[in-house]
């Protein structure tokens, strides 16, 4: 298992990367609170 951060700045961004990696993605959470000029998604792979 492998477990990546993504720090992204709009939603555009994560859904790129996110589309990227979708073969291998088996879980994907956004962070709670989201403050701060960078928001965060932990991924986890396959």
């Amino acid at each position: 298992m492998i477990k990546i951060k993504i720090s992204y700045q709009n939603a555009q961004e994560l859904h790129t990367v996110l589309r990227l990696l979708h073969p291998v993605i088996k879980s994907c959470k956004l962070a709670k609170e989201q403050r701060g000029e960078y928001k965060k998604a932990y991924v986890i792979l396959k």
